[in-house]
C-alpha cells in the first residue's frame, strides 16, 4: 500500500534527500576513488591488479550484499533501520582508516589494513542502500525523482567545487601517507551530518512481507525474474555492459601520472575538473530525466562513456608516436575527467532510479537486491583492468571499454519508456 504524502511532507523529505545528497558528494570528491585512492595505494604497491581494484572494490562493497538481505529489508514496514545501522558502522570504519594511514609505517601493513577497512564501510554501505531508495521511492514521487538526484549532485557540486583544492593543498602540504589519512578525517567528519540528515526523514510505512522468505527461496525467485521478465534482463544486460566498461576508470588517472608524467598535486585539478563538469550538468541531466524519461538518459551515457574510451585510446596512440614532452603534457588528460564529470549525474538517473520505475512496490527490494548484487560482481570483476593493462596495454583496456558501450547502448535501444507505456521504437 502506497501511503499518499503532503506536499508539505514531499518537500521537507526533499531538502532533507538533497542536503544529505550534496554533503556526500563533496566528501565522496575528497577521496574520490577512481583517483585519490587509486592515487593512495599506487604509492603503496606497483602491482596494476591491487591499484584497479580500488574503484570497483568500493562499488562491488556497495552492491554485493544486498540481495542477501532483500527478504529483511522486505518485512520492515520502514526500511530507514537498516540504514542507520549501516551508518555506524560506516562512521567507525572510515575513522578507522583516517587513524591507521596516519599510524602504521610499513607500506604492506598498511595497504592490508586499507583494503580490509575500506571493503567493511563500503559492505555497510551497501547494508544500508536498499533501506535508501526503499525510503526515496516511498517519500519522492517518481515525476520528481529526476530532480531529486539532479539536486543533490548539484548542490554537492557546488560544495564539492572546493574539493579538489582541498585535496590539492592537503596532499602538497603534508607529506605522504599523513596528507590521506587527513583527508579521510574530513571525509569522516563530512558523512556524520549527511547521514543525520537522511535519518531524519519522517518514512511512511508500506507494503511489508509478513514472513520471511528463505535466502534459497529469495535466489529461486530472483532467477525467475531473470528467466520470465525480459525487460528486466535486457536492463541487466544494459548495466552489465556499462558496469564492465568501467575497468578503464580507474586508470586514466594512473596513465596521467605513469606516462604523462602528472605531479602530486595534478589530482586535485582532476578532481576539480570533473566537479565543475558536473555541476554544470546536473541539473540537464535531470531535466531531461522529468521530462523525457530514464531510457534517453541511458541511450547517451552509454555513447557518452563510449566517447572518452575512445579519446583515451587517442591519447595513447598520440603519445606513442609524437616528439613532444613537456609539463603541459598531463593536461592533455583534462578532457576525460571534464567529459566523465559532465556523465556522472546520467550515471546516477540510470541505475537503481531507472529501475523504481519498471519493477512493483512489493517486489522492489527483491529486483534492486538482485540487481546490485550482480551489478556487485560484475564490478568486481570489472577491477581486474590491471590485468588488462599488463596483457594489452593501455590501449587495449581502453579499446575494450569502447567495445563494451556501444553494447551497452544496444542493449539500451531495446528498454522501454515507463513513463509513456509505450516499447520503444524499433
Amino acid at each position: 500500500m502506497t501511503v499518499q504524502l503532503p506536499q508539505r511532507e514531499i518537500r521537507r523529505s526533499f531538502v532533507l534527500g538533497v542536503v544529505n545528497g550534496a554533503l556526500f558528494e563533496f566528501a565522496e570528491r575528497l577521496i574520490d576513488p577512481p583517483l585519490v585512492l587509486t592515487w593512495f595505494v599506487s604509492r603503496l604497491t606497483s602491482s596494476n591488479l591491487l591499484i584497479g581494484l580500488v574503484a570497483p572494490l568500493g562499488d562491488a562493497g556497495w552492491f554485493l550484499p544486498q540481495v542477501f538481505i532483500a527478504g529483511l529489508v522486505q518485512r520492515m514496514p520502514r526500511k530507514m533501520l537498516s540504514y542507520t545501522l549501516a551508518a555506524v558502522v560506516r562512521v567507525l570504519s572510515w575513522l578507522l582508516v583516517a587513524v591507521a594511514v596516519w599510524l602504521v609505517d610499513d607500506p604492506t601493513l598498511l595497504l592490508v589494513t586499507f583494503f580490509i577497512l575500506y571493503g567493511v564501510a563500503r559492505l555497510a554501505a551497501g547494508l544500508g542502500g536498499l533501506g535508501f531508495f526503499e525510503v526515496v521511492a516511498k517519500t519522492i514521487p517518481p515525476n520528481r525523482r529526476g530532480s531529486f538526484f539532479a539536486w543533490r549532485l548539484l548542490t554537492g557540486g557546488l560544495l564539492a567545487l572546493g574539493a579538489g583544492a582541498v585535496t590539492r593543498e592537503v596532499l602538497n602540504r603534508f607529506a605522504f601517507p599523513h596528507g590521506h589519512a587527513l583527508l579521510f578525517a574530513i571525509y569522516t567528519a563530512v558523512i556524520v551530518p549527511a547521514m543525520l540528515a537522511f535519518i531524519l526523514i519522517r518514512e511512511p510505512p508500506g507494503t511489508a512481507v509478513p514472513t520471511a522468505p528463505t535466502l534459497k527461496q529469495q535466489l529461486r525467485r530472483a532467477g525467475q525474474f531473470l528467466r520470465t521478465d525480459a525487460v528486466f534482463r535486457r536492463y541487466m544486460g544494459m548495466r552489465t555492459a556499462l558496469g564492465l566498461a568501467g575497468i578503464a576508470l580507474p586508470f586514466y588517472g594512473v596513465y596521467a601520472r605513469n606516462v604523462l608524467g602528472a605531479p602530486e598535486g595534478m589530482v586535485g585539478i582532476y578532481v576539480a575538473v570533473r566537479v565543475a563538469a558536473g555541476l554544470v550538468a546536473n541539473l540537464p541531466w535531470g531535466a531531461v530525466s522529468d521530462r523525457k524519461g530514464n531510457r534517453l538518459v541511458t541511450l547517451w551515457l552509454a555513447l557518452g562513456n563510449g566517447l572518452i574510451a575512445l579519446l583515451a585510446l587517442g591519447l595513447v596512440g598520440w603519445v606513442a608516436v609524437s616528439p613532444y614532452r613537456g609539463p603541459w603534457l598531463p593536461y592533455l588528460a583534462v578532457p576525460l575527467f571534464l567529459l566523465n564529470g559532465a556523465l556522472a549525474p546520467a550515471g546516477a538517473l540510470v541505475g537503481n532510479n531507472f529501475l523504481l520505475e519498471l519493477v512493483p512496490e512489493a517486489e522492489r527490494p527483491l529486483y534492486l537486491g538482485l540487481s546490485n548484487t550482480l551489478i556487485g560482481i560484475v564490478v568486481l570483476i570489472s577491477g581486474f583492468g590491471g590485468l588488462v593493462v599488463d596483457l594489452l596495454g593501455y590501449a587495449g583496456l581502453f579499446g575494450l571499454s569502447t567495445l563494451l558501450c556501444l553494447l551497452a547502448w544496444w542493449w539500451a535501444r531495446g528498454l522501454p519508456e515507463p513513463r509513456v507505456g509505450q516499447p520503444p521504437p524499433a
